[in-house]
């Protein structure tokens, strides 16, 4: 059931706090809206779940009180959660919440809608130096995202903070040992998901969110995506799985021909390139940690800047998107 609101009557309330201002977007089990909190005065986000989406609820409550402990300035805050009442003129109805910091400059997605052709090269390393590290704080206290995409990186605050949002996927693929335990459940959004997902098998979270992270970067370069779809076990062979067929083969030469000519793009930096095939490699064994992706010869130039240089790279960033600091 939807928790679509009417926002030409009366002033609409949740939980005696929060003002409903507009809606954001809408999924499967929840729909997000801009909310102001009258205790603060500070613009939210709401995101309010459906009637019947008390397993995603209780599921999202668990993984975000775990983010939360690792308490990372690249993920999105939750300020509160609960069961509050949502008030509209004279009707009012119980309501699965949880209250988070509003992205207020938007989404990677949005971002890179602005710019023609994706961002400048050096600003994809800095962008993607900024997922490292909020992923690198999901992996090293044992927790996948398993949604890595644009739409799921927001833009925070007068810096431009990029962090990470959207928890209903997160999942521990450590148990309570610390110990490496497969994934069975296919989740994920298909351009960006690892083959071994898409092909239903078991998983390790954090290598598939490597290959996630690594279908982002092509789209920060690009602004297309290197795969669409993934599934390679199909008599059906369109352009799509023919990409990730000669993935799968290591016939980059070919794969990058059909990707240029699709396109009508020339990459240049052959160190993109292979630092891309490593990451979004078909064997999850051969695809690298975030430590390694750190050290790799694409990303020294961002890992050796200085504190003026990062700046400098964010405002590149701003200027690219069309937006202005505040």
């Amino acid at each position: 059931m939807s928790t679509s609101l009417n926002f030409l009557s009366q002033q609409i309330v949740l939980n005696d706090r929060y003002i409903i201002k507009k809606e954001l977007g809408t999924g499967t089990t929840s729909t997000v809206y801009e909310c102001l909190d009258q205790q603060t005065n500070e613009t939210k986000a709401a995101k309010i779940f459906h009637n019947n989406a008390v397993v995603a609820f209780k599921k999202e409550l668990k993984i975000l009180e775990k983010i939360s402990a690792i308490n990372s300035p690249s993920h999105i805050k939750c300020y509160e959660s609960g069961i509050g009442f949502l008030r509209q003129e004279e009707n009012s109805s119980q309501k699965m919440f949880v209250i988070l910091e509003l992205g207020d400059h938007g989404s990677l997605f949005d971002a890179l809608y602005q710019t023609k052709n994706g961002f400048n090269e050096d600003v994809c390393k800095f962008v993607l130096w900024k997922i490292l590290n909020a992923v690198d704080d999901l992996h090293k206290n044992g927790i996948c995202h398993r949604d890595i995409k644009s739409e799921n990186m927001l833009f925070v605050g007068q810096n431009y903070d990029l962090k990470i949002c959207d928890y209903g996927f997160s999942t521990k693929f450590l148990n309570n040992n610390n110990e490496r335990k497969k994934l069975k459940i296919p989740l994920g959004t298909e351009a960006y998901c690892a083959p071994e997902i898409l092909e239903g098998k078991e998983y390790d979270g954090d290598k598939a969110d490597i290959f996630s992270i690594g279908a982002l970067l092509f789209v920060l370069m690009t602004k297309n995506f290197g795969f669409i779809d993934a599934r390679i076990n199909n008599s059906s062979f369109n352009t799509k799985r023919i990409l990730y067929k000669l993935i799968k083969d290591k016939q980059y030469k070919q794969y990058w021909e059909i990707l240029e000519a699709k396109f009508k793009i020339t990459i240049e930096s052959e160190a993109f390139k292979n630092l891309y095939l490593k990451m979004v490699a078909y064997d999850p064994e051969e695809r690298p940690s975030i430590d390694d992706i750190k050290k790799d010869e694409w990303m020294q130039d961002i890992i050796n800047a200085s504190p003026e240089q990062l700046t400098a790279l964010r405002d590149k960033m701003i200027s690219e998107i069309n937006l202005k600091s505040s």
